[in-house]
């Protein structure tokens, strides 16, 4: 009796730990991660105000997020700001900022994020934008811009 009783606290603790661990994964891994989420990590990297050559320096140097399979090398425009995904056609395309920086990672499963940077005429952060999707799959987008 006593022998079955250590077995099942020892099935318990590793069932326990098994629930935290993956509990722990699926909140950290960008796949399950909402894209305000994502952003509010962005802004704690790159906050508003901030000049585009430091956030080039944070961007080139480190991924802005973690467990991804792979990052492209950051697109940086010190002469025209990015081009809103979330226009529809080259009559509409909305241009925001004066300057500009974007990364794109991908992750587990065809998941793709994308971050935009504007910048103001002076270099200064005034809008940032996470577009994620999953495969051909896009998810809502979460931007914030400076008032």
């Amino acid at each position: 009796m006593n022998k079955f009783k250590n077995r099942l606290v020892i099935l318990s603790i590793i069932s326990i730990g098994a629930i935290v661990l993956i509990t722990v994964i699926i909140t950290r891994h960008p796949l399950f991660r909402s894209p305000q989420k994502i952003l509010a990590d962005t802004l704690r990297f790159t906050p508003m105000g901030m000049h585009i050559d430091d956030v080039v320096e944070i961007v080139t140097r480190q991924t802005i997020i973690r467990n991804v399979n792979e990052w492209r090398s950051p697109l940086i425009k010190h002469d025209s700001g990015y081009i809103d995904p979330s226009s529809s056609s080259k009559s509409t395309r909305s241009i925001v900022g004066h300057k500009s920086v974007e990364v794109s990672y991908e992750t587990h499963f065809n998941t793709f994020i994308s971050i935009y940077w504007g910048f103001d005429e002076d270099g200064n952060l005034i809008d940032v934008l996470v577009d994620k999707g999953y495969d051909m799959i896009q998810v809502p987008r979460a931007r914030m811009t400076a008032n």
